[in-house]
């Protein structure tokens, strides 16, 4: 009966497709589609709650979140660790939104993704905005959940914002333990992910009938904080619940660094 059971769900199992396959599909088919006058994006801002109008939406995300939650995130969680001259990298860059407000403070940046689609809208940005002059800004297209295996050791402030939301926790854990080897010794690490204990992350949990990449993979803190220990990491901050900030009231952000 066992042998049966086995022989029955190996088809299916074999050909599951991966987290990062399904990301990797649906944000393509995003990025090729954005644009400021599309009328889901139109909607998805319109639902932030602001007055704004097309320039606002200049980078693929502007629709995703109001401008002052975006800048106390950066302000909070990423440009603190930016020193200036410092080598960086952004997993899950998408189109380049947070990427060409903390290139200006690194003297190496890198923007890593896996859709092709997104890494070549937020060259498009770079190039646009002038943030390869003085300064070295590459830009690695990852084929799974693995930074590239020249980077051991190397960077001093690695993040991933408004990406690991849509990853489940085998994926997450297995880009922890990438950011361990990427990182210098005394380097940080920043990552956002969704939160199932708030109030709004909760409602949006409800919302959905499963986990999902076009909508949310749910977490919790405590499912974070394991698999940071895990991946020989230890966390120095993490973000309090804030009504005020749609990032800080519905998920998680924490900073991390090396344990041991």
């Amino acid at each position: 009966m066992a042998r049966q059971l086995v022989e029955l769900l190996a088809p299916s199992v074999a050909f599951r497709e991966s987290n990062v396959e399904t990301n990797r599909k649906v944000w393509d088919l995003y990025a090729k589609d954005w644009r400021p006058d599309c009328e889901w994006v139109r909607k998805m801002a319109d639902n932030l709650g602001e007055e704004w109008n097309d320039a606002d939406l200049e980078f693929i995300g502007d629709e995703w979140s109001d401008r002052y939650s975006l800048q106390q995130v950066l302000d909070e969680f990423i440009l603190p660790y930016c020193l200036q001259g410092c080598k960086a990298m952004e997993i899950g860059c998408g189109g380049g939104r947070v990427a060409v407000k903390v290139i200006p403070s690194c003297g190496e940046f890198h923007c890593a993704d896996i859709s092709s689609e997104m890494l070549r809208k937020a060259k498009q940005k770079v190039k646009e905005l002038g943030l390869e002059a003085g300064r070295k800004v590459a830009f690695d297209y990852l084929e799974a959940a693995q930074l590239p295996a020249d980077c051991t050791e190397t960077f001093d402030f690695i993040y991933s914002f408004d990406c690991f939301p849509h990853c489940d926790s085998h994926t997450i854990f297995q880009y922890l333990k990438e950011i361990r080897r990427a990182l210098k010794s005394e380097g940080r690490a920043m990552i956002h992910t969704a939160n199932i204990t708030t109030e709004p992350g909760f409602k949006r949990f409800a919302k959905q009938k499963e986990a999902s990449v076009q909508g949310f993979c749910f977490t919790s803190p405590d499912i974070i904080r394991t698999l940071v220990k895990n991946a020989g990491l230890e966390i120095v901050k993490e973000s309090s619940v804030d009504g005020n900030n749609i990032y800080y009231s519905r998920d998680f952000l924490c900073v991390l660094r090396k344990s041991g």
